[in-house]
């Protein structure tokens, strides 16, 4: 045999060993789960694990970040009161957050992340107003320059 047909047929093994062993070692039932349809429930409870831990890493590194721009407004005089305001609400949800994780408890996981987006809009909105304000009383208003350079 030449080493081409030799390359064909092993190509060819491969091709038809990727396609049917997955097909064959997950005797798949319809959902692609497998015979009982369900996910292994170690697996299960490593990946709630896995997500819960990094997401309130998340979590609290935003509100750190968010907790040091308001100082930084502060310290430049930039009205400041709304905005702790909101970043002490969203603070203040970490713990339902971090119980709502520990229980995967879905539902209060939906219902917080969009009470949470809606307080991080608010935030962002608030931080928006302060940085204008700040312009203004500076006496350089530019709502692009100054929403950018603040990031927000």
């Amino acid at each position: 045999m030449s080493r081409n047909t030799i390359a064909v047929a092993i190509l060819g093994f491969v091709l038809v060993a990727a396609i049917a062993l997955p097909a064959s070692a997950a005797q798949a039932d319809g959902n692609g789960l497998g015979k009982t349809g369900k996910i292994d429930s170690g697996l299960k409870n490593d990946l709630w694990g896995v997500y819960g831990k990094y997401r309130l890493q998340v979590y609290d590194t935003r509100v750190k970040g968010a907790n040091e721009a308001v100082s930084v407004l502060g310290s430049h005089g930039c009205p400041t009161t709304d905005l702790a305001a909101t970043v002490t609400a969203i603070g203040n949800e970490r713990t339902a957050l971090s119980n709502a994780l520990a229980n995967k408890d879905r539902t209060a996981l939906k219902e917080l992340n969009q009470e949470i987006v809606k307080l991080w809009k608010q935030f962002r909105e608030q931080a928006r107003e302060s940085v204008k304000a700040c312009s203004r009383q500076a006496g350089t208003v530019n709502s692009g320059e100054t929403t950018a350079a603040a990031g927000l």
